[in-house]
C-alpha cells in the first residue's frame, strides 16, 4: 500500500535531515512540490506539474492525494491562468500515455509474478491495472 504524509509532517522530517531516508523521499518530495505548487508564479506552478507528474508515474496513487486537497479541480478551472492549465493536461496526457502503455505491455502482472511475497489468493484477488483504472477515473471525472 503507498500512502503519503500529510505535507506537514513530511516538511518537519526534512527539517531533521537526519529522518530523511529513502523510505520516505517520496513523501518529501510531494511535500516538497505542494509546497511550490501554492506559489503565485504561473512558471513556478507550471514546473511543479511536471515534477509532480513525475512522481504520479510510479506512483499513480498520489494523484488521489492531489485530488482529494482539491488542486485538479482548482487547476482546470475558469479563474486558473491558462498556461497551468495547458501544461497540467500536457502532463495528465503523458501520465495516462504511461500508464497505457504499462498495461499494454503486462508489466504489472510480471512485476506482480516476479514477487515471492505476493501469494496466491492476493494476485487473484488483487487488480494488476489498477493503477491505470484510478488515473483514468481521476482525471476522466474532470473531462465533462
Amino acid at each position: 500500500m503507498i500512502r503519503f504524509l500529510e505535507p506537514v509532517k513530511t516538511l518537519q522530517i526534512l527539517v531533521r535531515t537526519s529522518g530523511l531516508a529513502l523510505s520516505n523521499l517520496s513523501d518529501a518530495c510531494y511535500a516538497i512540490f505542494l509546497r511550490y505548487l501554492a506559489n503565485s508564479d504561473v512558471s513556478t506552478k507550471c514546473a511543479t506539474l511536471r515534477a509532480l507528474s513525475g512522481l504520479f508515474i510510479p506512483r499513480s496513487r498520489a494523484l488521489l492525494g492531489v485530488e482529494h486537497s482539491g488542486v485538479v479541480t482548482d487547476i482546470l478551472s475558469p479563474k486558473c491562468p491558462p498556461q497551468l492549465q495547458v501544461e497540467a493536461l500536457r502532463c495528465w496526457k503523458d501520465l495516462l500515455l504511461t500508464e497505457e502503455e504499462r498495461v499494454e505491455s503486462g508489466n504489472a502482472k510480471k512485476r506482480m509474478e516476479s514477487n515471492e511475497d505476493i501469494t496466491l489468493s492476493k494476485r487473484i484477488s488483487g487488480d494488476q491495472d489498477g493503477d491505470a483504472i484510478l488515473v483514468g477515473g481521476v482525471l476522466g471525472q474532470h473531462s465533462r
